[in-house]
């Protein structure tokens, strides 16, 4: 199966670096996401912007939001507003002592793309930032062969993760204000050996092109895994949508790859989270993933969203 841990492997660890003031914070942090990053360390943010600015093998920032001399919401715009495109566009997870509204607005709003609390669990504490990884891992590839193409005159074949990300984010905030639908649905591949993996997966990005609408956006977000954004659908309906990519993409790969390839959408969409406190988008797209993968656990190429994966638990 290609969406495993291998292509961090291949690449060795990200570098991360960890900006908090607190030496207990640093330390359980490296101790949970030590098998995805090499890690450095800030005291405050002064210290991080340094670091940042010195060590331009950082892929990713963990911050805290109260340290001395420059705070989180403080490094997030210097960043933002850096002219260097690196840190302008670079990851930034938050991590904040309480799960407060107040607190996740006025850190989005300076420019964090997640927010963690320090009470989660490890599991989730540990996908969460898995995501990020793939996330970093795909954008570089993806800048590899999108150079690669402008030399040769060609024009890369499907946007940026991080332009998908970018997108996502405004349009699900604008969901969110308009009480509208948003949706991200991951299409996850098991492959069989002998398959021509880069063949595969350019034949399943033509054919999602192809069948998404003008309104959707679509990128490759793991060595495996495309992700999918569409909005102003209805709930009703998306387990449907998610079902005509799935039987898409399997016919594609039966057809040009022989059979075997098991492929397996998982959704995750705001209608979910109706009466609570909506979701980051990083939130869902960790849901989608991980009902993807579990759907691929079973063998057979479908469809999870919230109800199967329920069923799933319960039995």
């Amino acid at each position: 199966m290609l969406s495993d841990n291998s292509q961090k492997i291949s690449h060795g660890k990200l570098r991360a670096l960890i900006a908090d003031d607190s030496r207990i914070v640093r330390a359980t942090l490296t101790k949970h996401l030590g098998d995805l990053f090499e890690f450095a360390e800030a005291h405050d943010g002064e210290e991080a912007w340094d670091s940042l600015l010195r060590d331009e093998d950082i892929a990713l920032l963990i911050t805290d939001l109260t340290m001395p001399r420059l705070d989180g919401y403080g490094l997030l715009r210097r960043m933002r507003a850096s002219k260097a495109q690196r840190l302008r566009e670079m990851p930034v997870v938050v991590v904040s002592g309480a799960d407060e509204l107040d607190e996740r607005r006025l850190a989005r709003e300076a420019g964090a793309t997640d927010l963690i609390t320090k009470g989660m669990a490890t599991t989730r504490l540990v996908s969460r930032l898995d995501l990020l990884a793939q996330l970093v891992i795909a954008q570089r590839e993806y800048q590899t062969v999108a150079d690669a193409a402008a030399a040769s005159g060609q024009v890369a074949a499907s946007v940026s993760p991080y332009v998908l990300q970018s997108g996502a984010e405004r349009r699900l905030g604008y969901a969110i204000r308009q009480q509208e639908n948003f949706a991200l649905l991951n299409l996850c591949l098991s492959v069989p050996d002998g398959v021509d993996h880069a063949g595969l997966r350019r034949d399943i990005e033509a054919v999602l092109r192809r069948i998404l609408r003008q309104t959707d956006a679509v990128a490759r977000t793991g060595n495996a895994d495309f992700t999918i954004v569409t909005s102003n659908v209805e709930p009703a309906s998306l387990s449907g949508f998610a079902s005509r990519l799935c039987r898409a993409a399997t016919e594609a790969a039966a057809e040009r790859h022989g059979a075997g390839t098991v492929v397996c959408c998982g959704t995750a969409s705001l209608a979910e989270y109706a009466g609570a406190q909506p979701p980051s988008l990083h939130e869902l797209w960790d849901a989608a993933r991980r009902r993807a993968i579990a759907g691929l656990g079973s063998g057979k190429s479908g469809v999870i969203g919230r109800e199967e994966e329920s069923a799933a638990s319960a039995g």
